[in-house]
């Protein structure tokens, strides 16, 4: 029997914390014969990890994180490096994602190694639309993939992805969902989006828009060092498989 972890990230979340480990728990866990929940509850200061430990008997969650805050990509790694499960389902707190849309990635859990979940209707600030879209178009071009939302807070995973890619070190201090999709491409697996709702808030606890320019300077300089070790990794490759001269 398939074994499914399921993820949710949580940072500063006490206000509504509670209310997505239940929904979560009614739309999916309770629906699924062999599963695991994990909490990757990252330094939050107000309070949201006493709240997950409230009920963290009741629901039987595994919690992972740290008293200070790591980063949302070490947040990532640390959850996906303590699941067990043959497929990964990650999805970002806040309220933002309808849980329910777990199902739509996983009924296509046969014809890809990474579904990402594509935002739509969505209810954000207009910077952070434009953010996406900036994002991607900047993706698809520098990288020469494929992708309208590579860096979506909703994905599933499978082994092979985890084993392939998020075992080896990663350049991404931020939208480190959008480097796993690019080496995943990069690597020849199969990738797959598939729209879900989206809702988020006024504002953004993760990317404020006051440290949006530090983030747009991380992702230039994060690129281009990816870029550089793809470049590499391709031509060893290529000479590799080239033919020997005798």
């Amino acid at each position: 029997m398939t074994l499914i972890s399921v993820i949710l990230l949580a940072h500063n979340e006490a206000g509504t914390i509670l209310q997505e480990i239940a929904a979560l728990h009614d739309a999916v866990i309770s629906r699924l014969p062999e599963r695991e929940l994990i909490i990757a509850e990252d330094g939050s200061s107000d309070g949201t990890r006493a709240r997950i430990e409230s009920v963290q008997e009741k629901y039987n969650l595994k919690i992972v994180g740290a008293a200070e805050r790591l980063g949302y990509a070490t947040a990532v790694r640390n959850a996906v490096a303590a699941a067990n499960g043959d497929f990964i389902f990650l999805c970002d707190g806040g309220g933002k994602h309808d849980p329910a849309d777990f199902w739509k990635l996983y009924a296509r859990r046969d014809d890809a190694d990474l579904i990402a979940g594509l935002r739509t209707d969505r209810s954000d600030p207009g910077y952070r639309s434009w953010l996406t879209s900036a994002l991607n178009l900047f993706v698809r071009h520098f990288f020469d993939v494929s992708g309208y939302d590579t860096d979506s807070g909703m994905r599933l995973y499978n082994r092979r992805v985890v084993n392939e890619v998020l075992t080896a070190p990663l350049h991404f201090r931020g939208f480190i969902s959008t480097e796993i999709a690019v080496r995943a491409l990069k690597r020849g697996l199969r990738y797959l989006e598939v729209p879900v709702s989206y809702r988020r808030g006024r504002t953004s606890r993760g990317l404020p828009l006051r440290t949006m320019p530090r983030a747009v300077l991380r992702l230039l300089a994060d690129s281009w060092a990816l870029r550089r070790e793809l470049a590499r990794l391709s031509d060893d490759t290529d000479q590799n498989q080239s033919p020997q001269r005798h």
